[in-house]
């Protein structure tokens, strides 16, 4: 039986607590990504919703920030679209800096960035990042410091990576300390396979609710 002739998701079972290892030297944010290890990858929880799982993502922090990577192989050019961003080739993140998980509207440390691994129709430039606003959110949250954020992308023949630094000051109410855990939801967009969701499920009103997020808990630091 596939996950889509169930009733219900099969993610609204329970809430996805996936651990974000603290590693003590921060990666170089250049696209490059020959200094993530196997220990940094997330588990593949878009197969929950039965959707599509081929991109991987890796996650890790110190006390300078929140590191993500993504890799996305492709066998063809990326696409990107700045109007329509999931029409293309992107990525959503949803990020709680507070995880309260006790309101299903969005508060001041509710974030959704939308970032395009390159600019559209350019065959030069770097990826873009920007902020979107959470519908029906009981309180904005403060914009983003984009200058704060360090931003990287390494396009290839064989698909593309995308590294992203997010220091303290970057976003309201984030305190990376061991323990702590925020709320986060990653949609990559790719314009040939679709949408592949991790920390949370197609069926959710994710776009606004970040009830629906999964969590991420800063791991300890060894010893």
């Amino acid at each position: 039986m596939s996950a889509r002739e169930y009733e219900f998701p099969p993610a609204a079972l329970f809430t996805t607590i996936a651990v974000c290892p603290w590693r003590e030297r921060s990666p170089r944010v250049d696209g490059k990504l020959g200094d993530w290890d196997g220990t940094q990858v997330m588990p593949p929880l878009g197969e929950l919703s039965g959707g599509a799982q081929y991109a991987s993502l890796s996650l890790a922090w110190n006390e300078r920030g929140l590191y993500l990577a993504l890799e996305v192989p492709k066998d063809a050019p990326v696409v990107t679209n700045r109007q329509n961003p999931a029409a293309g080739d992107s990525l959503d993140l949803y990020i709680d800096t507070r995880a309260a998980g006790t309101s299903h509207r969005a508060t001041q440390f509710c974030y959704h960035l939308v970032v395009l691994p390159r600019p559209p129709g350019a065959s030069r430039g770097g990826p873009l990042i920007w902020q979107r606003p959470l519908r029906r959110a009981l309180q904005k949250s403060p914009p983003a410091d984009f200058d704060a954020i360090r931003l990287a992308a390494d396009l290839r023949d064989d698909g593309y990576a995308l590294e992203l630094a997010i220091p303290p000051e970057a976003l309201h109410g984030y305190e990376p300390d061991a323990g702590l855990r925020i709320g986060m939801a990653a949609i990559v967009h790719d314009i040939q396979r679709g949408a592949q969701h991790w920390g949370t499920s197609p069926e959710f009103p994710f776009e606004r609710d970040p009830s629906t997020w999964g969590l991420v808990e800063h791991g300890a630091p060894p010893g």
